[in-house]
């Protein structure tokens, strides 16, 4: 199970990842950022993650990340 993260650590170990991730603030409601992928399987992908000051994005979140990016399992710790 992925420990807690802040997101812009997210942020950070999504683009180390695979530089083709593009993040975007203006693209959610309120506090919340949009990730997007342009070729997982074909399919361009993207999915909203909270983004408030001093909270950690929560370890059902990242599972979420894990599998719509189609990403390996242990990429969060």
């Amino acid at each position: 199970m992925p420990k807690p993260k802040k997101p812009d650590d997210v942020f950070r170990i999504l683009r180390a990842h695979d530089a083709r991730f593009q993040f975007y603030e203006n693209r959610g409601k309120g506090s919340h950022r949009m990730i997007e992928h342009p070729d997982i399987h074909g399919q361009r992908r993207a999915c909203p993650i909270p983004y408030h000051k001093g909270h950690d994005v929560k370890p059902g979140i990242l599972r979420q990340i894990i599998r719509r990016f189609d990403l390996p399992h242990n990429i969060f710790g």
